[in-house]
C-alpha cells in the first residue's frame, strides 16, 4: 500500500481561508494567517476551513479499506473499478475483498479531521488505521498546523465517545 497527498492547502488558500472567515464578521484581512490563526480555527472547526482541500492517492489498498473509506459521505471517493466489463486481471464475482484497488480521495479540511478521529480508533480495521495513518503523515509534512487535530477521537476529546469501547484509550497516540 502506498499513500501520497497529492493536493494539499497553500499559503494563498490559508489566506483565503482567512478572507471567509474575517468576511463573516465584516472585515478584511491584511496579514498572512499566522500558525496560531490556522490552528485556532482548525479547534473551532468553523465553516471556511472547508475550504481548505486535500487529495489522496491511495495505491494498492485492499478492497475492504476503499469500502470502509468510501462511507465518509461528505469525501469524494473515486475507486478503480472491479467490473469485469472494465478490467481482465480477475474475476470480480470470485475476487477476495482484500484484492487491491487504487483510489484517489478528495475532501476538505474539516472532513479530514472528522476521517481521522473515526479511522484511526482502534475500532477501525487495521488496515484503516494504517491507510488513515499515512494519509495524517503526509498532511503533517505539509501543513503541520494539523497535526493535534488528524488523532484518534478519543484523544481529541479526552475520552471514548464510541458506543462500545475498545477500552484501549489512544491519548498518548502520535
Amino acid at each position: 500500500m502506498d499513500v501520497s497527498c497529492i493536493k494539499y492547502p497553500t499559503e494563498q488558500d490559508w489566506f483565503a481561508c482567512k478572507e471567509r472567515a474575517l468576511l463573516t464578521v465584516g472585515l478584511k484581512p491584511k496579514v498572512e494567517p499566522t500558525f496560531e490563526w490556522k490552528c485556532a480555527i482548525l479547534e473551532a472547526r468553523h465553516s471556511p476551513i472547508r475550504y481548505l482541500q486535500f487529495s489522496f492517492f491511495l495505491k494498492d489498498i485492499p478492497y475492504f479499506v476503499s469500502d470502509h473509506l468510501c462511507r465518509h459521505v461528505h469525501a469524494q471517493p473515486y475507486v478503480q473499478s472491479q467490473r469485469n466489463d472494465r478490467q481482465d486481471k480477475y474475476d470480480r464475482n470470485t475476487a477476495p475483498q482484500n484484492y487491491p484497488v487504487n483510489m484517489i480521495w478528495d475532501m476538505n479540511a474539516e472532513e479530514l479531521m472528522v476521517i481521522a478521529n473515526k479511522r484511526l480508533c482502534n475500532k477501525a480495521s487495521e488496515e484503516t488505521r494504517f491507510v488513515v495513518n499515512k494519509m495524517c503523515q503526509q498532511v503533517i509534512k505539509t501543513n503541520p498546523e494539523f497535526k493535534e487535530f488528524l488523532v484518534p477521537a478519543c484523544k481529541y476529546y479526552g475520552k471514548c465517545k464510541e458506543m462500545i469501547s475498545c477500552k484501549n484509550l489512544n491519548l498518548d497516540a502520535r
